[in-house]
């Protein structure tokens, strides 16, 4: 038999950041025959870019909340909002957006956000298991991570912790006093967080 004929198939996969190497491997324990793709050389970190180093689970609340519909407004006047719009672009995005307002109801996004939670509910356990495998357990650290808001973020915030709770997700809200005892170099420009364990 010869070495091809070993494996079920041959894949490539593009991208050799955390989830294109992670992709990578877990195919290999399968059989397949696996090419990593990137523009860049090996070990560089441009796929990797901006994902904060961090692995979420407990990012599980969709954007397709009732409450974003009020802010998407000021999100495309402001010079620092999260979303841009080429203004000729608008005619051709009437259709996708009218489909984002119809799915803008907690019914639809509890769907999402169940079926969300459950994929990523299994993330940490088959990062264990792939770090475990190349022994780079050592160079992983679980420390949580804490998020917290102004009072002008309340209400946005109370929504999503309220989400998590339905959801299952491990979650401790922390007050003012006790961000600073975890935290005591960050500004206190606070009112409230939350520390995902």
């Amino acid at each position: 038999m010869s070495e091809d004929a070993k494996f079920k198939s041959l894949v490539g996969v593009i991208g050799a950041g955390i989830q294109g190497v992670c992709i990578s491997l877990c195919l290999i324990k399968k059989g397949f025959k696996v090419t990593l793709i990137d523009r860049d050389d090996p070990g560089k970190d441009s796929a990797s870019t901006g994902n904060a180093g961090h692995f979420s689970p407990y990012a599980s609340v969709p954007i397709n909340r009732s409450d974003i519909l009020v802010d998407v407004p000021s999100m495309l006047f402001s010079s620092t909002g999260p979303l841009a719009l080429k203004w000729n672009y608008v005619y051709k995005m009437i259709p996708w957006f009218l489909k984002f307002i119809k799915n803008c109801n907690k019914k639809n996004m509890m769907h999402t956000a169940k079926y969300m939670h459950q994929i990523l509910n299994l993330a940490l356990p088959a990062y264990d298991e792939l770090f475990s495998d190349i022994d780079i357990s050592g160079l992983v650290e679980s420390k949580g991570i804490i998020y917290f808001w102004t009072k002008n973020d309340l209400k946005s915030r109370e929504l999503e912790i309220n989400i998590r709770n339905e959801l299952g997700v491990k979650q401790q809200l922390l007050t003012r006093h006790e961000i600073h005892d975890l935290e005591p170099h960050i500004k206190k420009v606070y009112h409230a967080g939350v520390l995902y364990p």
